[in-house]
């Protein structure tokens, strides 16, 4: 759902031009997350460790989230024939082994 029209985004553009006052024109959050998961995946390679390995994954799940689109889950139904006629359609058959 696109975000409402007006203030909404009045709000984020004075935080960021906070921010870039206090951490220079250059900085953006998006890109500085990035950097703390770069440290974090060094830190998490060189000691193994299983809670270094996980904060690493979900620092980079956080950053996918802004330059990824979500998948979402889909249901098929292998015992269904699809038959729809349509150049873009790709028929699935499941055989089942006799019993």
């Amino acid at each position: 759902m696109p975000s409402r029209a007006g203030s909404p985004n009045k709000n984020k553009a004075f935080l960021l031009s906070r921010l870039q006052a206090m951490y220079g024109d250059q900085f953006h959050p998006i890109m500085r997350m990035a950097e703390q998961a770069a440290k974090l995946h060094n830190l998490a390679s060189n000691s193994e460790d299983r809670d270094d390995l996980k904060s690493s994954i979900d620092a980079w799940d956080k950053i996918a989230q802004y330059t990824e689109p979500k998948l979402k889950a889909t249901e098929i139904d292998l015992m269904a024939d699809l038959t729809v006629d349509h150049p873009n359609t790709i028929r699935l058959v499941a055989e089942l082994p006799d019993e």
